[in-house]
């Protein structure tokens, strides 16, 4: 009995750990973003993210287009979130959004991921 009582509050504070790292409601974090109605042209990126940072630093786009973006991690785990937008995409994940504020936003990860991670930033510019 006390076992049957143990895996059920295991289970039940995974549930309860698992809950407490949801996002916010309306920020998305990457996975199957519901499609955005492109309103612009489409500007695809990949950005290949390890300990040593991102191997593109500097994403350039005309405000109105439609921006995706591709995370992938070649070794850890790693996030993408841009400030200003309140946009993030985790590894293995694509995000899709419109470019609707001009100016440069800083871009770096959002997981405590090693030595280097306050060093993995990067830009993005829309004109």
């Amino acid at each position: 009995m006390n076992h049957r009582l143990g895996a059920v509050a295991c289970l039940l504070g995974g549930m309860l750990l698992l809950s407490a790292c949801a996002d916010a409601p309306g920020r998305y974090i990457g996975g199957s973003e519901p499609a955005a109605e492109a309103k612009g042209p489409v500007k695809s990126f990949t950005v290949h993210a390890s300990p040593s940072g991102y191997d593109l630093t500097e994403i350039k786009v005309k405000r109105g287009d439609t921006v995706r973006i591709t995370l992938k991690n070649t070794q850890g785990m790693h996030s993408l979130k841009i400030k200003g937008y309140n946009k993030e995409v985790r590894g293995g994940k694509t995000l899709t959004f419109t470019a609707d504020q001009a100016g440069t936003f800083e871009f770096a990860c959002n997981i405590s991921c090693g030595k280097n991670h306050k060093e993995m930033k990067g830009r993005f510019i829309v004109k």
